[in-house]
């Protein structure tokens, strides 16, 4: 999966953008976020500022696809 992809499935679940920042800029806070590091790709959510989610993904695909499954299920 792909950002553009990952838009258009957020798109027809009427998943609403400023639930996810895949991008890398802009605010992280009550969001899942999208960030690549040196570990790899990172998912995380935070909340006031605490990170209550902390992934890491071998690919950008995988780490899209696990904020996907979260945001519609």
């Amino acid at each position: 999966m792909d950002k553009k992809e990952f838009i258009k499935i957020m798109k027809k679940n009427h998943v609403p953008n400023f639930y996810y920042n895949i991008e890398g800029t802009g605010r992280d806070d009550e969001r899942f976020y999208l960030n690549k590091d040196e570990h790899g790709w990172n998912v995380y959510y935070a909340e006031r500022g605490c990170k209550t989610t902390n992934k890491y993904f071998n690919s950008e695909s995988e780490a899209l696809e696990y904020i996907c499954k979260r945001l519609t299920e």
